[in-house]
């Protein structure tokens, strides 16, 4: 069991770390693209190096229809998340402004490459450190990133013939 004065510290660093991050980050980042449910270039450089790692097994084996399953699955996180009450939100942006600023990559997520150039085996590692970490802030992370990824990917049709979903019933009129 945690101390209160750990459970303390820990959440004040880890604010800290969000706001210092969402400042260096500032606002002349490339936002992306500013339709609802979209992610910014570095949400979906994250995610892209996440998701198959969090799907495997799960995903198409053939490199094109692989692609087009992440893409659509990172998409749906984007939707996902503009669905979530604002504050959640704005804790997901924070998270991968975190994630996406090289010094707290490396030293939080242990990510040496850029997301783009992140291999499988480096993310891996990074979910499990984030799964199994002391820090409920970075077990939370993990938590959410989870979350969103198996129900953008579960949510979507073009995955239930994969793990035999007919999809819902037809309700008669």
């Amino acid at each position: 069991m945690i101390s209160r004065r750990t459970f303390i510290m820990a959440g004040l660093f880890g604010a800290a770390a969000l706001v210092t991050a969402r400042w260096l980050r500032g606002p002349d980042t490339p936002a992306g693209d500013s339709r609802p449910g979209t992610l910014d270039t570095d949400a979906q450089a994250i995610l892209h190096a996440m998701v198959p790692v969090l799907l495997a097994g799960a995903l198409p084996i053939e490199a094109p229809a692989k692609r087009a399953a992440v893409d659509e699955t990172v998409q749906g996180i984007g939707v996902a998340i503009a669905g979530l009450s604002p504050a959640a939100q704005e804790e997901l942006r924070q998270l991968f402004a975190l994630l996406a600023l090289p010094p707290a990559r490396v030293a939080i997520a242990r990510v040496k490459n850029p997301w783009n150039e992140a291999t499988e085996a480096d993310v891996r590692d990074c979910l499990d450190r984030f799964r199994g970490s002391s820090l409920t802030l970075l077990r939370s992370a993990y938590g959410a990133l989870h979350q969103l990824t198996f129900a953008a990917w579960y949510g979507n049709p073009g995955s239930w013939p994969r793990i035999g979903y007919p999809g819902p019933p037809e309700i008669a009129a």
